[in-house]
């Protein structure tokens, strides 16, 4: 049986003042009063006494010497459980702190010791930690899950999951300060790292100082042919402007002139790149008709009867070819659509089938138990039947030894009166007896005759047929004990029979569902490669005719281009401009511009190693420290940082192990728990999902999002939903975590855990309280509030739904708070 709390004793522990005794029930504990009255001493209380510590000593918010009472210098905790569990403390103060004895009773036995905490953690199932996150619920806690942003909930969830810790676990390894350290290090090897790449690449220090020199020339010789360029191309620019100046009006035809002649050359050179000498337009357009009637054979075969109709129809002549083969690719894609659909219908099949082959062993696993059963039963079940076979069923040998017991009762009756008239005779005839000593009347010589004869005919003995009767009343008794003994053998071998019967049924089903699910996947297997084999050739084919029609395009382009460019020379020269000194000149522009750009890469690249070189010269030397100790430093602290990145990555491992593990148990439990507590038919569901973020040395962030399902399975995030509906997510997710965790706690703190509200959410969390108890998701429930419209909720809500409740009211009488009595 799941723990409980039965009882609280406080004396001079916080606000109370001397000795204070609270019982709790079953269901729901209320425990109300204004500000300041002690309504969260008591959670403290109860949880100090359990662990020895609470949440605002843990946060350094208090000391633990503010719990005991500031007019006294002790104060004492007991509190007592279900299941035979007593828990003591006891504070005295020394000093500014305090010292604490402890002790606690498990089953009649006390321990007194410093396990104690481990003592209590064994029997709970949860430490200080977890008690916090999954049993003790504040206003804080709610806050954050109903009304807190994505990064505050985000935040809280994580710190309930625990992985708060491994976070902080994670910026605690200083790998920024490694960090730093490997770049000094670095910084101070590279003049010497720099010595032998010099020599290796120069040959000597005294080259590589002579091909400084060298560099310095040829920067120099570089901007002395940059500038000479720059003069020659400033000069081409000036007789290019001064005989454009001599053709105004006719710009427009010039540009149009140069922009055609310059695509014209372009396109030329592209053409003679590629290889391609010549496209025979009565090829591309057969090859797309092969690839068109191949597609439509493949479309056919799978089905695709539409789509093949269409691109059978397609008509393909020399005008229409890139327009064809744009419809030919679109139905082509119908088939990769299909590919992936079949690949996706595989492995829905595949997952499937591992369900399958899973439930086969289980029930595989189900008929050895079975049969092995039967195998175990099936003496004792022949035993029985051999005993029905000679004796009939129980009911008939119960009928013959009721039988057996009336005869027997009967002839032992006839012989005790036998036995009596026996003796009556006997005494007439030895006394003589002239009268009948029962009657009285006169007895003659023939009487006495008569009476001689009936005494011989009643000494006969039926002592055989009563012995006979008790032996077979005996026997039957004894069979009848071992048929009843048998019995229940009998009855459960005989459901174990039916049962096997159901388990083979199911089992041969499934097998039989495998089978032909292994033949669907073999099929699809099949199907797939063959559409796969032919999306790969077809791919290929449609590209190089692609690739055709493009070049087929581009020499279309380049005659057209060539007749513009022989019209707009003629027009340029009937408007008398020379087009062969102006080619010329822009000839040698592009020419000279050329030239420049080569002369200042090169440049760039010689100021560059320049710079380099001279940089490396200047450094080397100036470390003092010998290069085989930083090296060794330098590898220490690199091992280092890879230890520290390993250890980081298992920490994010275990990170996302956690939080998976954590979010698909609770996922379940959050929608179960959900449609138990939520009354109305708008929602039918709710779940929780993340999104993981790495962001590098600062670790892995979490961002969890809480949804509820509208009909037809719409989700919608909490903060779209009422303060009613995020309530009751909020607290179904508190109550999955809480079932989640494997711990023997049947019992729910809550400090205060919904103040400020408005009517409609106070009623709905009172309603909420009683379903918890009444779908036994918990069995008691420990409420602080100051609330007296809260408490009126809960307790009506109670009341109707038949919810065990009991109130502790509390008053704040100048520094002193009293527990002034409970109602039930």
């Amino acid at each position: 049986m799941r723990i409980r709390v039965n009882e609280l004793i406080v004396r001079n522990f916080r606000g109370f003042r001397d000795e204070h005794r609270i019982t709790f029930n079953d269901g729901i504990n209320i425990i109300h009063g204004p500000v300041g009255s002690g309504k969260t001493s008591i959670i403290q209380a109860l949880e100090y006494a359990l662990y020895g510590t609470q949440l605002e000593v843990k946060e350094r918010v208090s000391k633990l010497s503010d719990l005991i009472n500031e007019d006294s210098n002790s104060a004492m905790v007991k509190l007592v459980l279900s299941n035979g569990i007593e828990v003591a403390r006891e504070l005295r103060r020394a000093g500014e702190s305090a010292r604490e004895t402890a002790s606690v009773a498990i089953n009649g036995t006390t321990y007194k010791s410093d396990d104690i905490y481990s003592r209590v953690v064994e029997v709970l199932g949860v430490d200080d930690d977890d008690f916090e996150r999954f049993v003790l619920v504040t206003h804080r806690t709610l806050e954050a899950l109903v009304y807190g942003n994505v990064s505050k909930r985000s935040l809280f969830i994580d710190k309930m999951f625990g992985l708060d810790a491994l976070d902080n676990l994670n910026r605690s390894l200083p790998m920024s300060q490694i960090e730093n350290a490997i770049t000094v290090l670095r910084q101070r090897l590279a003049s010497v790292k720099e010595l032998p790449e010099i020599i290796s690449k120069y040959g000597s220090i005294e080259k590589a100082q002579s091909k400084v020199k060298e560099l310095k020339d040829e920067i120099e010789r570089l901007r002395k042919e940059e500038g000479e360029l720059s003069n020659v191309y400033s000069e081409l620019m000036r007789k290019r402007e001064e005989l454009l100046r001599g053709f105004r009006g006719i710009e427009e035809v010039y540009s149009d002139y140069i922009a055609t002649r310059l695509r014209r050359e372009n396109l030329e050179q592209e053409l003679e790149k590629s290889g391609v000498r010549e496209i025979n337009e009565m090829s591309i357009r057969l090859e797309l008709e092969r690839i068109r009637d191949s597609l439509v054979e493949k479309l056919e075969e799978y089905a695709m009867v539409k789509e093949a109709d269409d691109v059978g129809k397609l008509v393909i002549t020399n005008d229409n070819l890139a327009d064809a083969s744009e419809k030919i690719y679109t139905a082509f894609e119908g088939l990769v659509k299909l590919k992936d659909k079949l690949i996706e219908d595989k492995e829905y099949l595949s997952n499937v089938r591992s369900d399958l082959e899973v439930q086969v062993e289980a029930l595989k696993a189900s008929l050895r138990e079975l049969e092995s059963r039967l195998s175990q039963e099936e003496p004792r079940v022949r035993e029985y039947r051999a005993l029905v076979d000679k004796y009939g069923e129980p009911i008939k040998v119960k009928r013959e030894i009721e039988e057996l017991r009336s005869s027997l009762e009967k002839i032992s009756a006839e012989e005790s009166f036998k036995s009596s008239l026996l003796n009556v005779l006997q005494y007439i005839l030895t006394n003589h007896e002239d009268r009948c000593p029962i009657c009285g009347r006169p007895l003659r010589d023939d009487d006495h005759k008569r009476i001689k004869d009936r005494i011989t005919e009643l000494s006969k003995s039926r002592s055989e047929e009563i012995n006979n009767i008790r032996s077979r009343l005996s026997e039957l008794e004894r069979i009848l004990a071992s048929m009843e003994a048998l019995l229940p053998i009998v009855n459960d071998y005989e459901a174990t029979i039916e049962r096997m019967r159901d388990v083979r049924s199911r089992y041969e089903t499934a097998l039989s569902k495998l089978e032909t699910i292994e033949r669907s996947i073999r099929d699809i297997d099949k199907r797939t490669q063959v559409l796969i084999r032919f999306i790969d050739e077809f791919r290929v084919e449609i590209d190089d005719i692609d690739k055709s029609i493009s070049y087929l395009r581009k020499y279309r382009e380049l005659e057209s281009l060539k007749m513009r460019e022989d019209e707009l020379r003629q027009r340029l020269a009937n408007l008398g401009v020379d087009t062969q000194t102006i080619i010329s000149i822009e000839e040698q522009i592009r020419y000279i511009d050329n030239k420049l750009t080569q002369v200042r890469t090169k440049l760039s690249d010689d100021s560059a190693e320049l710079s380099r070189l001279e940089l490396a010269l200047s450094s080397i030397g100036f470390d003092r420290e010998d290069p085989s100790v930083l090296r060794k430093r330098l590898d220490f602290l690199e091992d280092f940082y890879n230890k520290l990145t390993r250890i980081r990555a298992g920490i994010r491992d275990v990170q996302a192990r956690v939080r998976d593990e954590m979010i698909r148990v609770i996922k379940n439990n959050v929608g179960s728990i959900f449609k138990m507590l939520y009354p109305y038919g708008d929602l039918e569901g709710a779940g929780i999902e993340v999104t993981v973020r790495d962001r590098g040395i600062v670790g892995v962030v979490s961002e969890y999002t809480l949804y509820a399902l509208r009909l037809g399975g719409r989700k919608v995030t909490i903060s779209r939903l009422s303060d009613g509906q995020r309530l009751t997510i909020a607290l179904s997710f508190l109550l999955s975590v809480y079932r989640s965790t494997n711990h023997n706690i049947d019992f729910l703190l809550m400090d205060e855990p919904v103040p400020y509200v408005d009517q409609n959410i106070r009623k709905a969390f009172a309603t909420l309280l009683t379903r918890f108890i009444g779908e036994e998701l918990i069995g008691q429930v420990i409420i602080t509030t100051q609330s007296g419209d809260l408490v009126n909720d809960i307790t009506n809500a109670a009341k109707e739904n038949g919810i065990k409740y009991k109130v502790i009211k509390l008053i704040k009488d100048g520094n002193e708070r009293r527990i002034v009595g409970s109602n039930d």
